[in-house]
Parts: structure tokens; sequence; C-alpha cells
């Protein structure tokens, strides 16, 4: 072979070589790149629904109805578990202040715990708390033993709380999920007013235990129920069938704008709960109305409070932001709230500030909520972030009482109303600058 034939050949073996070589590269990379997209599908979750699974949806809001039944069937309860269990004061607050106690202490550790676990069997756990709880409560016979059914109990809230916004995400349509977590929103004024309202009923016979079996027999329902429909929720994945992420897990928790907006929530929930301490007092004791009428009257406001994360929820859907419903809120309810503390006004207009403050006041949970979805990076996030704005809420609950007993009683033994005055003005206040911070972060 000459030399010009052997250099035509070494030639076109090494072309040979490097079209080899590159298709080899090539391949390698279309593999990675599969892998990579099918890894980012994986993380990313099933795809949405086009339509919002309302069933689904109304079920999830059943469950936290059921945990504001919980909480809302203690206080028209306590003269009889005082009778029947011959509780003190303090153990009375105890076992009333429990489930903030406990919301305040871990309700974002525990929204981390669903978002590994997932959000479906974190609600189903929650579930089968609340019926072992409301059981053990019903056949309680001390102190010891109701205290640890209402622990067990506020461990269910807590997991339901947290857990069922996930799955509400994942049942709505894109378009309509601020709208659904808005509506969630109202479960806990909706479960509150039909405690107040049904349990006199049973109350007055003294079968206070038979309305704790009812609730945990209601609940048991509720938790077979949500076992038939796994399918339906079967988004979000558990992060558990995956590499543990604690990074990726925690990183709703690591932006500024959710502590803010727990934050506000304190500050509203200051407000509300203190009001929601006054107008009972204030109609008992001085304007002489029976127990029966003062329950039936606060059922009214709080009521008008479920009526205000409807609001919320169809502006949101109009496209307004949810910076706006929340500045707008603690205007409103610190204005409503400095006329309800205000004694010179007359009695109609200081009951519809309590009807201002819970129907606007209630359009602030529901901008709160909803906005979980939009700053989680992953559904696994969501129930941290709704664990995060539990605790804000809750917060504000357990500091409300030793804030207002101190400003009311600060001229004497005798309560001051008028003197709440200036805690109201302060919590609008910083509350409002909270709503501007976030809007500036473009919520």
């Amino acid at each position: 072979m000459s030399s010009s034939a052997r250099a035509a050949a070494t030639s076109s073996e090494a072309r040979m070589r490097v079209f080899r070589s590159g298709s080899t590269r090539s391949s390698r990379s279309c593999r990675m790149a599969v892998r990579s997209a099918s890894m980012s599908a994986s993380s990313a979750g099933p795809p949405r629904p086009h339509h919002t699974d309302w069933p689904g949806v109304a079920l999830g809001v059943t469950c936290g109805i059921l945990v504001a039944l919980c909480v809302g069937k203690m206080p028209p309860a306590l003269p009889l578990l005082q009778r029947d269990l011959g509780l003190s004061l303090r153990e009375v607050g105890w076992v009333v202040s429990l489930f903030s106690t406990i919301a305040t202490l871990c309700a974002a550790v525990m929204g981390l715990a669903s978002g590994r676990v997932g959000a479906w069997r974190f609600t189903i756990a929650g579930l089968c708390a609340l019926v072992a709880g409301g059981l053990l409560g019903a056949v309680s016979d001390s102190y010891a033993l109701l205290l640890a059914s209402r622990i067990i109990e506020g461990t269910g809230q807590i997991a339901i709380v947290v857990s069922v916004p996930a799955l509400l995400t994942a049942l709505s349509a894109p378009h309509q999920t601020r709208l659904v977590l808005a509506l969630w929103s109202a479960y806990m004024p909706l479960g509150i007013s039909a405690a107040l309202l049904t349990a006199p009923l049973l109350l007055e016979t003294g079968h206070w235990r038979l309305l704790w079996a009812l609730i945990a027999g209601v609940t048991a329902v509720c938790a077979v129920w949500m076992g038939f429909w796994r399918s339906r929720y079967a988004r979000p994945a558990p992060a558990a069938t995956r590499p543990m992420d604690w990074h990726k897990l925690t990183g709703g928790l690591r932006q500024l704008v959710p502590w803010v907006l727990a934050l506000s929530f304190t500050f509203y929930a200051i407000q509300f709960f203190t009001v929601m301490t006054f107008l009972p007092t204030w109609a008992i004791q001085e304007r002489g109305l029976s127990l029966r009428t003062a329950s039936l009257l606060t059922a009214v406001v709080i009521f008008f409070n479920a009526g205000g994360s409807v609001l919320g929820a169809s502006l949101l859907q109009r496209g307004l932001r949810g910076s706006s419903l929340i500045m707008t809120a603690h205007i409103v309810v610190g204005l409503s709230a400095c006329a309800i503390f205000s004694d010179w006004l007359p009695d109609a207009v200081r009951f519809g500030a309590c009807l201002s403050l819970n129907l606007i006041g209630g359009t602030l949970p529901a901008a709160t909520l909803s906005a979980s979805p939009r700053l989680a990076k992953s559904p696994d996030q969501i129930a941290s972030l709704q664990g995060l704005f539990l605790q804000g809420s809750n917060l504000g609950q357990f500091a409300a009482a030793p804030l207002v007993t101190w400003a009311v009683t600060a001229s004497g033994a005798v309560p001051d109303w008028s003197h709440a005055l200036p805690l109201m003005a302060l919590c609008a206040a910083t509350g409002l600058g909270l709503g501007v911070f976030a809007r500036s972060r473009g919520l």
C-alpha cells in the first residue's frame, strides 16, 4: 500500500473514532437529560387537575370543622366539668388553653413532619387522635385523665390543621387554589359557632360526656370516609418515599415573608381573642343577659368571621392582592376594637363594631393561609408553612390573656376595658406595617 493510501486510511479511521466518540457523548448527554427531567418531574409531583375536586375539598374542610368543634365544646361545658370533676380555676385554664399551648410550641415542627410522612397519612393519624382523645375525655373521672385526653386531642388537631391544606392544594385547579385555601380558613369560626349553638342543647341536661362521644363518633365516620377516598388524596406524595432532603423540606421556612405573615397573624389574633373574651363578659355582667343569650350573640359574631373568610376567598379569586386584604383588615379591626372598648358609645354601635371586626377581620386568615402554595417551593413545604401560620395565630391567642389582663387592671382591681384601647391601637398599627412590608416583597 502506498504512503498516500495509508494516510487516507488512517485519516478515515480517525474520523470514525471521532464520530463514535461524539455519538457516545451525545447518547450519554441525552440519558442524563432524560434522568434529570424525570427527577424534576418526580420532585414537582403529579400534574395538577384541570377541575377542582369539590367533594374532596368539602371532606377536607369538614375535618377542620371537627377540629374547631373540639375547641368550641370546652367553654360552654366548663361549669359542668368543674362540678363533676372538681376542677379548680387553674386546672380549667390548662384544659382550655392546652390546644393553643401545643400549637404555639410545635405547630411548625409538626408541619415539617407532615411534609415528610405525607399529608394524607398525617390527617388520618390526626383524626384517629381526635377520636381517641374524645372517647378518653368522655369517660374521664379525674383532672389527670381529662388533661391527657386534651393532650391527645390537641396533637390530633394540629396534625389535621397543618396537613389538610396540602391535600386541598393538590385537589384544586391552579386557578382556584387561592379560593379553596381561603374557604378552608373558615373552618375555625364555622366549627366554634356550631359548638356554641348546639352544645347547650345537651349541656342543659348535664350530658357533657355524650357531647364528647358524639363528636368522637362523627370524627370516626370522617376518618373512615377519608380512608375510602385515599385515591383522591394521592397528591402530594410523601417525601418519605424519596431520599431525605431537609434542606428542601425546610426551604419555605427560610424565607422572610412567611415569618412576617405569621407575626401579622399574631397581632390580629390578640385583638380577635380580646374581643371574644370581652363580649360574653360584657353581655352577662354589664347588661344582665343570660348565659344562653350571651352564647347566641357570641356565636352570631363568630359566624360573621366565617363570612369574612368567604368574602376574602371571593376577592382573592377576583385577583385582589393578599397584602391589600391584610392591610385593610388590620385597619378595620383596629378601628372596630377601639369602638368596642369605648364605653361612651351606644350598645348598638359597639355590637356593630364586633360584627365589622369579624367580617372584615376574617379576610386576613383567608389571605394568609392561601399564600402558602405561592411561598412553597414544593408541595412538601405547604404543611410547614401552614404550621408556621398556625403557630403565629396561637401565639396571639396565648399572649392575649395576660396582655389584656394587665392592661384592663392596671388602674385597680376592677377591670376597666377602656384601658385596652392603646393595646388594640398598637396591634393594629404593627400589623399594618407588616402588611406593607409583605406588599413590598410582592405578596
